[in-house]
C-alpha cells in the first residue's frame, strides 16, 4: 500500500455503503456481491480494528434488514469466512499499491480469485458440517454441489475486484502534487 492516509471514517462509511447496498441490491444473484471486495478494501485501507467492526456491521445489518440473522446454521460459516478475508488481506497490504497499471489490476483480479475460493472452501466445508453425515463421500459431495456456485462466485469477484475494488483503491489511494513535491523535497535535503 502507498504511504498515503485515506480519511479513516469517510473511507468506512464509502466501504460499509458498498458491501451493505451492494448485498441488498443484488440479493437476488447469489454468489454476486459487494461484500467481500469491501472487505478487502476496508482491510488493505483501514486499521485492522476497523476493517472488522466494517466486516461485520456489513455482514449483521444486512443479515437483519434481509431477514437472515438466526434463520439458518450457517452465519458462523460465512461470518467467519469474511473474517478470514479481512484477516489475511490485512497481512498483504503492503503488497499492493495503487498504481494504476495492469499489474496491479491483474493482482486485484487475482486476489479476488483467491478470496472466493478461500471463502467457498470454508463455507461449503460448513456445510458439510452442519448438514451432512461426516464422511469421506459426503465431503466431495459438498464441495461437487457446490462447485456451480463457486463458479458463479469466482466471476463476480473477478467483476467486482477488477471494475470497482481497483479503481475505488486508485482514488483512495491516490497521491497529490503536493505528497509527491514533498517527497521529492524530503529527498534532496538528505
Amino acid at each position: 500500500m502507498t504511504n498515503t492516509k485515506v480519511p479513516i471514517l469517510p473511507t468506512a462509511i464509502l466501504l460499509f455503503a458498498l458491501g451493505f447496498g451492494g448485498r441488498i441490491l443484488l440479493h437476488d444473484y447469489h454468489n454476486f456481491e459487494t461484500v467481500m471486495v469491501s472487505v478487502f478494501l476496508a482491510s488493505m485501507l483501514l486499521p485492522l480494528n476497523i476493517a472488522v467492526l466494517i466486516t461485520m456491521a456489513i455482514m449483521a445489518l444486512s443479515d437483519l434488514y434481509l431477514g437472515y440473522m438466526g434463520a439458518t446454521k450457517i452465519l458462523f460459516f460465512t461470518y467467519t469466512g469474511f473474517l478470514l478475508v479481512s484477516l489475511i488481506s490485512s497481512k498483504f497490504k503492503n503488497k499492493l499499491e495503487g498504481k494504476f497499471t495492469s499489474g496491479t489490476v491483474y493482482k486485484f483480479t487475482s486476489t479476488g480469485v483467491i478470496f472466493a475460493l478461500v471463502y467457498d472452501m470454508w463455507t461449503n466445508f460448513g456445510v458439510f458440517w452442519l448438514s451432512y453425515g461426516h464422511t469421506i463421500d459426503n465431503l466431495f459431495l459438498v464441495y461437487t454441489l457446490g462447485l456451480p456456485f463457486m463458479v458463479y462466485h469466482l466471476l463476480s469477484s473477478i467483476i467486482t475486484f477488477s471494475i470497482i475494488g481497483f479503481p475505488v483503491y486508485c482514488i483512495l489511494t491516490k497521491k497529490t502534487d503536493n505528497d509527491h513535491i514533498s517527497e521529492q523535497d524530503l529527498k534532496f535535503e538528505i
